[in-house]
């Protein structure tokens, strides 16, 4: 389910969202509103290069260079001083901005001017595109293709000379958000939860779940860490987001199927972030292997070059129920119920790649499609062990390598012997 925005190529348009379902029926920590210090060492944060140039005259790059810079280092009053100080309410947005950002573990933070219009009325209006990173060294380059390269949005900024030199008077509305818009941390206060793995950060409505969350995502970061060393892509942080109903349907672009409860959004090539949707998981029960599912698509996506949703889908979202019901097997599962009246139907499946539920599809179906797909990681490892479960997932999720050319490198045979075998195990486990 991709989140709106531009076209983009199929082979990256679902990474834009990978979902956990959870339907009804399968039913040294710090708080705070920001850490001191990010976790990453600070990155140069410089004007960079933009989709179009600057005048060269523009007296504000200056201006958003020393804003970003302040940023970087921890210093409040810096990234302010980019504000008018005559508008009490905007330097307050700005102020939420830098105390969200600053708990995120901000590592990057970047102004692409776009364009700068002439002056009307005393006011300079800039188009910017802002890139950004979270608790990285070194943060991938700016590309003109949005998909790539750090996350980005955009902004449209008012200037004004006041007092002699130039502030920003207001900060509106993108006339073209991407699928990164609106992000958690641009609109109203966050509050934090950090532990040595994880932050989670949430909105006022959400803080009293702050410290049970986090809780339970530091003991899921001992679980997917593992598994982030056998896919070869370990993570520096996790970043989790609680969402209230509000914030559910506007995050990240808002628009998600009824039955989706959990989010893992990759951030272009710079991370993955996990939304969570706290009305619906009210479950103790669940809410522990929603977590742990999640971070097992930040593991074994984040970064990572993919095939269309319908090929690839069932292997996702597999691995990622193995990852987040480890160490129970698939048959302990709430969804095997559902999978096993799929194999006693009329239509029995006969392979492993299903076909991903629609955004209209019943309780059953939605649970049958993820048990499937949990069953067959499964039953790969426990036929061929762990680890070349996770090479295969390496080689198709994140090399882009076929399936049978990664099934025959793997466990040294051809895919479609591996698929016969695995149905033939999941029947008999039912």
């Amino acid at each position: 389910m991709p989140i709106p925005g531009p076209p983009r190529p199929t082979r990256r348009a679902w990474l834009a969202a990978l979902v956990l379902v959870l339907i009804a029926t399968s039913t040294g920590i710090l708080l705070g509103r920001a850490p001191a210090t990010p976790d990453a060492e600070p990155v140069a944060a410089a004007l960079g290069r933009a989709p179009a140039p600057r005048p060269a005259h523009d007296p504000t790059a200056a201006v958003l260079r020393a804003q970003a810079a302040a940023l970087i280092r921890g210093d409040e009053r810096g990234w302010l001083a980019a504000v008018d100080p005559d508008k009490p309410r905007l330097r307050e947005r700005y102020s939420r901005i830098y105390t969200a950002l600053r708990g995120l573990g901000i590592s990057q933070f970047v102004y692409h001017g776009r364009a700068s219009v002439a002056p009307t009325g005393g006011t300079l209006a800039v188009r910017t595109h802002v890139t950004y990173c979270f608790s990285r060294r070194s943060c991938p380059a700016y590309d003109d293709v949005q998909w790539k390269g750090p996350p980005r949005i955009v902004q449209t900024l008012s200037f004004k000379k006041v007092r002699g030199r130039y502030v920003i008077t207001a900060l509106g509305k993108a006339p073209t958000p991407n699928g990164l818009q609106p992000t958690p941390w641009e609109n109203g206060e966050l509050f934090f939860a950090r532990g040595n793995r994880v932050t989670v950060a949430a909105p006022g409505t959400q803080r009293k779940n702050l410290r049970r969350v986090l809780e339970l995502a530091e003991k899921a970061a001992a679980v997917t860490d593992r598994y982030a060393a056998l896919v070869r892509n370990p993570q520096s942080r996790y970043r989790i987001y609680l969402a209230d109903d509000q914030a559910w349907t506007s995050w990240y672009g808002g628009k998600k199927e009824k039955w989706v409860v959990g989010l893992a959004v990759p951030l272009n090539d710079a991370g993955t972030d996990i939304v969570l949707r706290m009305s619906r998981l009210g479950d103790a029960r669940m809410l522990g292997p929603t977590i742990q599912h999640e971070m097992g698509h930040v593991v074994t996506l984040s970064g990572a070059t993919a095939r269309e949703p319908a090929e690839d889908r069932w292997l996702s979202e597999g691995i990622a129920e193995y990852i987040g019901w480890a160490p129970e097997p698939a048959s302990a599962s709430r969804r095997a119920l559902s999978v096993q009246v799929a194999f006693r139907g009329g239509k029995r499946p006969t392979t492993l790649i299903g076909k991903p539920p629609g955004g209209k599809a019943g309780d059953v179906a939605v649970d049958a499609f993820y048990g499937l797909g949990h069953f067959a990681t499964d039953c790969m490892a426990r036929r061929y062990g762990e680890r070349k479960l996770f090479a295969f997932v390496r080689l198709t999720l994140r090399q882009d390598m076929p399936y049978d050319q990664a099934a025959r490198q793997a466990f040294g045979k051809p895919f479609a012997s591996v698929d016969k075998a695995c149905v033939a195990w999941i029947a008999k486990q039912l």
